[in-house]
């Protein structure tokens, strides 16, 4: 009974390990395959964005190939790696962008014993399972090896589907808190940035426009912040912002962002009426002070700028820290961003 007992429970173990669905191996075969993560991805131009239905999204796959053999082995998502939806074989999607951390090799060789990582893409629905086969080449043979084959559940990554819109959420609520001081509760959840200094850096920015339009005017860093508080609060009232992630894989994402804003170039027209009447009513040309009375009007002429929608949107770049987003300031949409929201120069 006890050999009966020992055996039954082999048994069990061993159809346990069958069934594993992350790691496939087969009695012969050149090759042990796992998938070592997965997640759903936004391509940009590349390819398809979210789908209106919720049906197919891509889905990056990248799984770890270990060649068994004393030989070199060849595997490539061009004819050696396939991906089934049961009896159909989908097509697995070239996709090269760095900017998205793609590499552009599709799999290549591996060494005698060694190991690779293959990323492939293919359109997935949520919730289902697809197979992943792979067929190596082994340089110098010409029969076809044992195909290797490991299931893929796509349920497991369900939560990357969910999350594939958050670096647009994190962009608006980027610009609200930093550049609008609005309230915006996904700031905390989403967002990883030095708030302070990038509101000093555009209270700098602010401060540099007002520079330009009172030439003959010292303006006080005091004045300029008191200034640029209103600026934010009639852009907070009256300019729009709107965006929507076109790419997200690998902690990278692009992010088209649509919005008006409250171009200080029309403070010019204004300034020069005050400074008109600073003329008509005193008969001084003095440049400082009709700047200075300029000046103590700015307030109503800030408050009263008409919001002008963006010719174009900005294409902006976002990274991916610790689960949250912030802009990469290394890309110049990023500058403009700035120029738009601080210094208020309108594109």
């Amino acid at each position: 009974m006890k050999k009966l007992g020992f055996f039954t429970l082999f048994l069990i173990c061993m159809v346990a390990l069958a069934g594993c669905s992350s790691t496939g191996a087969a009695g012969g075969a050149k090759v042990e395959v796992e998938v070592e993560k997965a997640s759903f991805v936004l391509l940009g131009d590349q390819g398809e964005s979210i789908d209106g239905e919720g049906e197919k999204n891509p889905l990056a796959v990248t799984i770890n190939i270990k060649n068994k053999s004393d030989s070199t082995i060849n595997v490539s998502t061009y004819s050696e790696i396939k991906v089934y939806d049961g009896d159909k074989q989908l097509t697995i999607e070239p996709v090269y962008d760095a900017d998205l951390g793609f590499d552009s090799s599709p799999g290549d060789e591996i060494g005698a014993g060694k190991a690779k990582e293959v990323t492939l893409i293919f359109q997935a629905e949520k919730d289902k399972e697809y197979e992943i086969g792979v067929a190596p080449y082994i340089m110098g043979e010409t029969k076809k090896e044992k195909e290797v084959s490991v299931t893929l559940d796509t349920s497991e990554y369900t939560e990357s589907l969910d999350n594939l819109d958050n670096p647009a959420k994190a962009l608006v609520a980027y610009i609200e808190t930093i550049y609008l001081d609005k309230e915006n509760v996904d700031y905390e959840k989403m967002v990883v940035a030095d708030k302070q200094a990038l509101q000093d850096a555009g209270a700098n920015a602010f401060k540099e426009s007002l520079g330009d339009s009172f030439y003959d005017l010292e303006i006080s860093k005091e004045e300029a912040a008191k200034q640029y508080a209103i600026y934010k609060t009639a852009m907070a009232q009256k300019v729009e912002i709107k965006a929507a992630t076109m790419a997200n894989a690998n902690g990278k994402a692009k992010v088209k962002l649509e919005y008006s804003s409250l171009p200080l170039g029309n403070l010019y027209d204004k300034i020069s009426d005050y400074r008109e009447e600073y003329l008509d009513n005193t008969g001084e040309y003095d440049g400082k002070k009709r700047d200075e009375y300029a000046f103590s009007k700015l307030d109503s002429i800030i408050n009263s700028l008409e919001p002008k929608k963006a010719e174009r949107p900005l294409e902006i770049e976002m990274v991916e820290k610790d689960g949250k987003w912030t802009v990469n300031m290394d890309h110049y949409n990023s500058e403009e961003m700035v120029d738009v929201f601080a210094k208020g120069r309108g594109y």
